[in-house]
């Protein structure tokens, strides 16, 4: 995903706390969780960014990439929450029957876990130490770590990121489905580009364009948002997934079958074209973007809501 996808995701992540249905048991965690955000709401754009701006571990850390190995034996899958389109889409999928190899030296999964790890020694760190110790990190710091994981987590729902398939050379028709939700997101939404900030509407997320309201009731991001509403936000990772580890892995599988779903067996970057590529499969580029955003919202959601709560417990003795 590019820049302000990244950003947008994190933001929506949060609102869908904020908006969701949370249990008494778990209201107060969400309410620590969305005021602390908000302080540092500023730095998500540049934080959700760093992974490609400065880190740059795109070809190992940001992929886990699957080949279909057709040899009889039947491919074993982890169970997604049953509320995902990824989910229902994917109960579809031909490839659910094959058995596959993973790309060697990807890490996907093995990043998000240690990310999620760090910001929780981070948190606890900051609590144990006296004020003014200088191992002590700020938050400024712990909210950058935060914003990057997602950027992480949303990749892992990015098709092309867990197929082998080379789509970035040939058409780069990887690029060009991630410009399309880039440039939907700077189309209806304000920006302060000079401080790399979208403009905040009165509950502090990204403002929508007032000019632009009545075209946007048309656009996949509308759709996305009517979808959550619509979706119960359960704060589980899904059966067996016990950890975010054991989710992200979940979720990489079913990004490869859906990106089998969205460009068939039979294409790669040699074959697919720029007048090609969005008609290709059994499902449309619509249903991709709205599956891909929706469950990535929901995902980042879930693990920085599991984050909290294990810290905010652990500080509770």
């Amino acid at each position: 995903m590019k820049q302000y996808s990244h950003a947008w995701l994190a933001f929506m992540a949060i609102k869908r706390l904020e908006e969701t249905a949370v249990s008494n048991t778990y209201k107060t965690y969400a309410a620590s969780l969305i005021k602390w955000f908000k302080d540092y709401k500023d730095g998500v754009i540049q934080g959700a960014w760093y992974p490609d701006m400065i880190i740059k571990d795109m070809a190992t850390s940001h992929v886990l990439k699957f080949t279909p190995v057709k040899d009889g034996s039947k491919g074993t899958f982890r169970k997604l929450p049953d509320t995902y389109l990824l989910y229902e889409h994917c109960k579809n999928s031909d490839l659910k029957d094959c058995s596959y190899s993973v790309d060697k030296d990807n890490n996907l999964t093995d990043r998000c876990e240690s990310i999620a790890h760090s910001i929780i020694d981070n948190l606890k760190m900051q609590t144990s130490e006296e004020k003014g110790s200088p191992i002590v990190p700020n938050n400024n710091h712990i909210a950058t770590i935060l914003f990057m994981l997602s950027h992480y987590i949303a990749d892992a729902h990015v098709p092309f990121h867990c197929d082998s398939r080379q789509f970035s050379e040939g058409k780069n028709i990887h690029g060009k489905l991630e410009e399309v939700w880039d440039d939907e997101i700077k189309k209806y939404f304000l920006l302060d580009k000079n401080n790399e900030r979208f403009l905040y509407d009165p509950q502090g997320y990204p403002l929508l364009d007032s000019d632009k309201k009545s075209q946007y009731k048309d656009s996949f991001l509308k759709k996305v948002e009517d979808n959550l509403r619509k979706r119960k936000f359960s704060a589980s990772f899904g059966t067996d997934n016990n950890n975010v580890w054991d989710f992200m892995s979940a979720i990489c599988q079913h990004s490869y079958l859906l990106s089998y779903m969205f460009i068939p067996q039979g294409y790669d970057h040699t074959n697919v074209t720029t007048s090609n590529w969005k008609k290709l499969g059994s499902i449309s580029l619509d249903e991709l973007n709205i599956s891909v955003l929706c469950d990535a919202i929901d995902s980042i959601a879930k693990v920085y809501f599991r984050i909290w709560r294990r810290f905010m417990r652990w500080e509770k003795g």
